[in-house]
């Protein structure tokens, strides 16, 4: 409704589903493709490396909800050429819009900011936050994947009780709260599609 307003604009295809993003962009071959971190089946970031692989010119400005550490980051390393948020004004998208379909890079101020209170957490070559540690990253991706304390401490060899005050390492460090938000931070950082860590660390 808001590019319709605008003018200019023209929707050519529409999903929530990561799958099908690759094949709609190279039958459409769309200038521009709003991409969201959180899609269904699988991580925008990875969407956002496919596409780029396959259409290189495709401009991908990423419209998310949620800013977790690692996200802007890993985003602009997959390919995206812009970065903002669901919940700011209107205007705010269109310019984004236009500043991408430019040539240059969006950050919207929101974020930016965040990045700046963030920097001493910025990710490291692995995607991931330096205060996190090998293990509080394997932590997270087990929490994602929805195990429970017993099972990341029968997996990893450790107490129930080592693998309590994991988790609570992780909330604390991120900034979190419960698991959900650990699955979210996971897809859109990046981590799910990192090769699993050795359980012997």
């Amino acid at each position: 409704m808001l590019l319709q307003a605008e003018g200019g604009f023209h929707l050519v295809a529409e999903t929530a589903k990561g799958s099908d993003v690759d094949l709609l962009v190279q039958f459409h071959k769309p200038d521009l493709l709003l991409l969201d971190l959180a899609l269904s089946d699988s991580s925008g970031i990875e969407v956002a490396r496919r596409v780029k692989r396959v259409a290189p010119q495709v401009r991908i400005l990423i419209v998310t909800g949620n800013v977790y550490p690692g996200s802007v980051t890993n985003a602009f390393g997959a390919g995206a050429n812009g970065f903002v948020l669901k919940h700011e004004q209107g205007n705010d998208l269109l310019d984004a819009i236009k500043t991408v379909m430019s040539g240059r890079q969006y950050v919207s101020p929101q974020v930016a900011k965040g990045l700046d209170q963030s920097a001493a957490k910025r990710p490291n070559a692995t995607g991931m936050p330096q205060t996190l540690t090998r293990r509080e990253q394997q932590i997270v991706r087990l929490i994602a994947r929805g195990s429970t304390n017993q099972e990341i401490a029968d997996q990893l060899h450790i107490s129930v009780l080592t693998a309590r005050k994991h988790r609570q390492n992780v909330m604390l460090k991120l900034g979190l709260h419960n698991g959900a938000e650990i699955a979210a931070y996971a897809m859109q950082s990046g981590l799910m599609e990192a090769p699993d860590i050795d359980s012997n660390l």
